[in-house]
């Protein structure tokens, strides 16, 4: 299993990965052979994103821009001062890490492999969820992310 103690050298590596016949492939890859991730992976993954300072405080600008964007539902990429706005270089780094995190895990990485983790870190962020684990957070990954994440049958 991956460690994610000490996550020094993380683009480095996944530069390095990158750059060899098994990246090329794994990253190619992953978009056909993705498959749904269970509410505990997307979770886990969430909270590698809180545990790192470098990547927490690019996922706080990245929030902070989301919530402007729901509060300003008719600004869009076409309004002056979007990209003044939007944390790009921020959004690339979770973007990186993410597909770091996938290649740790061994996870291919679809079009929408870990969008559930992503946005309950936002959430929680924002104060619109209490955390990562509250019942609140699965009845929404429930209702809007079924279609992408797996959940274990109830026992009965």
């Amino acid at each position: 299993m991956a460690d994610f103690e000490d996550i020094t050298g993380w683009r480095e590596e996944l530069e390095a990965f990158r750059e060899t016949e098994e990246g090329r492939t794994f990253f190619s890859d992953g978009r056909k052979n993705y498959s749904k991730l269970t509410f505990e992976q997307e979770v886990r993954y969430a909270e590698e994103l809180f545990r790192h300072e470098e990547i927490h405080e690019a996922l706080k600008k990245s929030a902070k821009f989301v919530k402007f964007l729901d509060d300003n539902p008719d600004f869009g990429q076409d309004d002056e001062g979007f990209w003044d706005l939007c944390p790009v270089e921020d959004n690339r780094k979770v973007e990186a890490f993410k597909r770091w995190y996938a290649m740790k895990r061994n996870i291919a990485l679809g079009p929408s492999t870990f969008s559930a983790g992503d946005r309950l870190a936002i959430d929680v962020l924002n104060g619109d969820l209490a955390s990562l684990r509250s019942p609140e957070a699965e009845k929404f990954v429930k209702e809007d992310f079924s279609w992408i994440v797996a959940f274990p049958q109830e026992t009965q």
